[in-house]
C-alpha cells in the first residue's frame, strides 16, 4: 500500500508540498469513506499509510500523533472533544518546543476508546507519561530518570519512530549512531576483543544494512522515511543487545512495539507447558536466564561454551556413576520385582542423560552463533525448545538418581535372605524402619526451613 499523506484544502495552503509522501509500493488501492475523509481533513489531522497498511495521523498544529483509527465516526468524536476540552483543562497546548503529543488507545472493549497521552521529545529520545517542564534544560530533565528507566524510553522512542517515520525528520546525528553501531559490530567480528557479549550484529548483517543506509537519497523524502526506519530497527537491536547481556533480570517494555502481538497464551500451550515442568521436575525454568550464556576464549578470540560444557560434563560423569552403580544393583541376590525394575530404569535414565549432553552441546553452540536477537518470543510464563533441550541432562540425570534410591529403598526394605528352607533373614530389624523415617522426617525439615529462609 503506498504510503500517502492526506491534506485537506483548507489546510493546503499552510502545509508544504513535500507532506503529501508516496512509495511505490505494489499493492491495492486505498479505499475509504469520502465523508470520513472530509472530516479528518478539515479538522487538521494528516493520515500517513505506510506500506504494511498500517496507518497514524498526525496533527501538525497541535503536533500530536494518534493511532486511532480516526475514519470511524465515533473515535474521532471521543478524539476531537479529548483534545479540545481534557487536554485544553489538563496542559498547555501545543506541546513545548521539541516535544509532541502520543494519544494513545487503552481500551479493553471492542468499541471502547480511552485515549492516554505520551509525551516524546526527538531530541532526548524519550517517551514518558509525565509533562515535560516549563524550563528546557536536557541536564535537568533526564536527571529525573535511572539508569534503567533511559534504557525503557530510549526502546520504546525507536519503537515509535519504527512505526511513525512520515511526520518527523531524522536528524544527521542518528543516521551516524547507527553507522557506528553497524562498525563497532562489525569491528567486533573482524577482531573480537576480550569482551564476553557477542556482538549485535553479525557480519553480513553489517554489510548489507551499511551499505543500504549508504544508498538512500537524503534529497528524495520517500527515500529518508525509508532510512528512518532502516535507522530505528538498527538502534532498536542495540536496545536489545544492551538488555540481554546488562540487564538480563528486566525486560524490556512488551508494548513498545507498534503492532506488536499481546502475549497471550492459549490454554493447551498452558497445560502443555505445565505437565513438562511437571515431568521435567522444574528444572527448564533454570535456564530461564542463562541460554545466553558463554565464555570467550582469549587465545582464539572466539566463543566457546564454557559454562554450558562444564555442566554437561558433570552431568555425564555423575550419570555414568550411577549407570555403573545400577549394574552392580541389578547383580545383587534376592531382589524383588520392584527394585529390579527401579534399576532398570536407573539405567536407562542415566545412559539417556549421558546422551542428551550431546544434544544439548549441540544446541547451545547453535544458540552462540545465532547473532539476531528475538523479544517476546520467549518469557517465563512460557517454555521454548531450547530451554527443554538444555535442561534434559539434568532432568533424566534427577530420574536416574530417584529411581536409583528407590531401588536401593525397596531392596532395603522388602528385600530377604533365604539362608536354608525354614528360615527367612530380613535384613533390618522393624524399629529401624521407624527410625529411617523420623531422620528423613527431620531432615526435611531442615530442608523447609533453609528454604523459608533463603526467600527472606
Amino acid at each position: 500500500m503506498p504510503l500517502l499523506g492526506h491534506i485537506g484544502q483548507k489546510s493546503a495552503s499552510r502545509a508544504k508540498s513535500n507532506d503529501i509522501l508516496a512509495i511505490p509500493y505494489p499493492s491495492g488501492p486505498v479505499t475509504g469513506d469520502l465523508a470520513a475523509t472530509r472530516a479528518i481533513r478539515s479538522l487538521g489531522w494528516t493520515e500517513y499509510v505506510l506500506p504494511d497498511s498500517s496507518h497514524y495521523y498526525y496533527h501538525a498544529t497541535q503536533r500530536i500523533t494518534t493511532d486511532i483509527d480516526l475514519r470511524n465516526p465515533k473515535k474521532l468524536q471521543v478524539v476531537t472533544e479529548y483534545v479540545e476540552k481534557r487536554l485544553l483543562n489538563e496542559t498547555t497546548m501545543p506541546p513545548p518546543e521539541g516535544w509532541e503529543l502520543w494519544l494513545k488507545d487503552v481500551g479493553v472493549m471492542r468499541h471502547e476508546v480511552v485515549p492516554v497521552k505520551s509525551w516524546v521529545n526527538h531530541k532526548l529520545r524519550i517517551i514518558t507519561s509525565e509533562p515535560p517542564p516549563i524550563v528546557v534544560g536536557e541536564g535537568v530533565i533526564m536527571e529525573r530518570f535511572s539508569e534503567d528507566d533511559k534504557l525503557d524510553m530510549e526502546y520504546r522512542y525507536w519503537g515509535y519512530l519504527e512505526g511513525h517515520p512520515a511526520h518527523a525528520p531524522l536528524s544527521s546525528e542518528t543516521h551516524t549512531e547507527a553507522m557506528d553501531a553497524l562498525k563497532w559490530s562489525y569491528t567486533d567480528c573482524l577482531l573480537p576483543t576480550v569482551r564476553p557479549a557477542p556482538p549485535p550484529f553479525a557480519p553480513q548483517e553489517c554489510q548489507e544494512l551499511m551499505n543500504l543506509l549508504r544508498s538512500f537519497d537524503s534529497t528524495s523524502r520517500n527515500a529518508v522515511i525509508v532510512q528512518t526506519r532502516v535507522v530505528s530497527r538498527v538502534l532498536l537491536r542495540v536496545a536489545q543487545w544492551r538488555q540481554i547481556n546488562y540487564r538480563p533480570d528486566k525486560p524490556l517494555p512488551r508494548d513498545a512495539i507498534k503492532g506488536a502481538p499481546e502475549t497471550h497464551i492459549p490454554f493447551r500451550r498452558a497445560a502443555l507447558d505445565f505437565l513438562v515442568a511437571c515431568l521435567c521436575l522444574g528444572i527448564p525454568y533454570i535456564f530461564m536466564t542463562r541460554t545466553r550464556y558463554h565464555h570467550f576464549d582469549e587465545e582464539s578470540g572466539l566463543h566457546t561454551a564454557g559454562p554450558m560444557l562444564m555442566l554437561s560434563a558433570c552431568a555425564c560423569l555423575v550419570a555414568a556413576v550411577i549407570l555403573s552403580a545400577s549394574v552392580t544393583f541389578l547383580s545383587l541376590p534376592q531382589l524383588d520385582d520392584v527394585a529390579r525394575l527401579t534399576g532398570f530404569l536407573a539405567i536407562l535414565f542415566s545412559g539417556t542423560s549421558m546422551a542428551s549432553s550431546v544434544l544439548a552441546l549441540f544446541r547451545y553452540k547453535t544458540e552462540i552463533d545465532r547473532t539476531i536477537v528475538y523479544i517476546g518470543s520467549e518469557g517465563f510464563r512460557q517454555l521454548s525448545r531450547t530451554r527443554v533441550i538444555m535442561s534434559l541432562p539434568l532432568v533424566f540425570l534427577a530420574w536416574a538418581i530417584a529411581a536409583f534410591m528407590t531401588g536401593i529403598t525397596f531392596y532395603a526394605f522388602r528385600g530377604a535372605s533365604v539362608t536354608n528352607r525354614m528360615e527367612v533373614r530380613h535384613p533390618f530389624e522393624s524399629y529401624t524402619h521407624w527410625a529411617v523415617v523420623g531422620t528423613l522426617g527431620a531432615l526435611g525439615g531442615m530442608l523447609f526451613v533453609v528454604a523459608l529462609l533463603a526467600r527472606r
